[in-house]
């Protein structure tokens, strides 16, 4: 698709709504003027940063701002659509969608309107209790490949070492041992293939652990010193 295929189908849902419609006013892809009433309609194949500055730019001329990209109907609302429409709803912005497929059905998502903040406080208290959980910091910032040393994986990092000088233990040592409240969970749900019952409350190490404890040798020793 091209952005020359968008206009029509814009133009003719803007006039039918009233509005008489230009094309590419000093700079402006779309303007649309009904009364006293000034709306412009900035649009893209796909959400990128410079829909956004021209937003920005756009909001100087009028309140009544609209982005104006395509969407694929069967998929409704994949998770960079609903980030686009956060940062929209922020912006004092609405929303355009053209259907791919058909390139005929033009909706309005949303309208533009002053933004109500809403904290998400699930999502904070998640990663407070995260950030106050772990006991030092072994992760590097902006890194992508390296995996990440949660709270979670400190636990399971102690339980498996303990496993490692010890040999096979059961869920009671551990407990009184490491003093580690969801050992039990740790063991028993296994989320990191480390970990095998022996017998009834008795587990030893995986050869996952082995090969993941060469690989972060040096990480895990500073866990550890740091714990002591």
């Amino acid at each position: 698709m091209k952005e020359v295929e968008m206009y029509k189908p814009l133009k003719k849902y803007l006039e039918n709504e009233g509005y008489l419609v230009h094309s590419e006013v000093e700079g402006v892809d779309v303007m649309a003027q009904k009364g006293g009433e000034l709306l412009i309609v900035e649009m893209k194949l796909a959400f990128n940063l410079q829909l956004v500055y021209q937003l920005i730019e756009r909001l100087k001329m009028t309140e009544q701002v609209y982005a104006y990209v395509p969407l694929k109907k069967g998929g409704r609302w994949p998770k960079s659509y609903k980030r686009m429409c956060g940062l929209l709803k922020r912006l004092h912005c609405g929303l355009i969608t053209l259907d791919e497929q058909t390139k005929k059905q033009v909706v309005v998502e949303f309208e533009p309107s002053e933004f109500k903040k809403r904290k998400n406080y699930t999502k904070k208290n998640l990663a407070v209790k995260e950030f106050k959980g772990r006991s030092i910091d072994l992760n590097q910032g902006g890194s992508t490949k390296e995996p990440l040393f949660t709270v979670y994986k400190e636990k399971a990092i102690r339980v498996a070492m303990y496993l490692f000088e010890h040999g096979a233990s059961s869920t009671q040592e551990l407990k009184t041992k490491l003093d580690i409240e969801n050992t039990v969970s740790i063991l028993y749900n296994n989320h990191l293939g480390w970990f095998k019952g022996v017998s009834r409350g008795v587990y030893q190490l995986t050869p996952e652990f082995e090969f993941f404890r060469m690989k972060h040798e040096k990480k895990i020793n500073r866990l550890l010193s740091f714990a002591l």
